[in-house]
């Protein structure tokens, strides 16, 4: 079975789930990934464009290791938020930024062009 990858200079959606937003449980964004850097051990680096975080701080560095990789997500433990985040990583789509940030999916435009004009 082919697993779901990362690959630099792409976006994905993002959940992040924690104590820390409340009884949301978890925040939304799209996120553009600069870099990986493994560490063995089912634990990475990940450099990403967090476009959902103010302006300023979007550009983010967080050790994570794998919990579960199917060939459709990766759902990844950060080792240095305290409490526990958890990231749910998978494919963008037109659908997921209409239901989480108000993109009407019928403005004929493509994930990446939208992003990159609203990001």
């Amino acid at each position: 079975m082919d697993r779901f990858a990362l690959q630099e200079h792409r976006w994905y959606a993002a959940e992040i789930i924690g104590e820390e937003f409340g009884a949301e449980i978890r925040s939304y964004s799209p996120i553009r990934v600069e870099g990986i850097t493994l560490k063995g051990g089912r634990k990475f680096e990940l450099q990403f464009y967090h476009a959902n975080y103010p302006e300023g701080v979007r550009d983010k560095v967080y050790e994570l290791q794998t919990l579960e990789r199917s060939k459709n997500f990766i759902l990844a433990r950060s080792s240095s938020h305290h409490p526990v985040r958890w990231f749910l990583i998978y494919p963008i789509t037109l659908e997921w930024l209409s239901a989480h940030f108000g993109v009407a999916a019928g403005e004929g435009l493509e994930v990446e062009t939208w992003l990159e004009r609203n990001a």
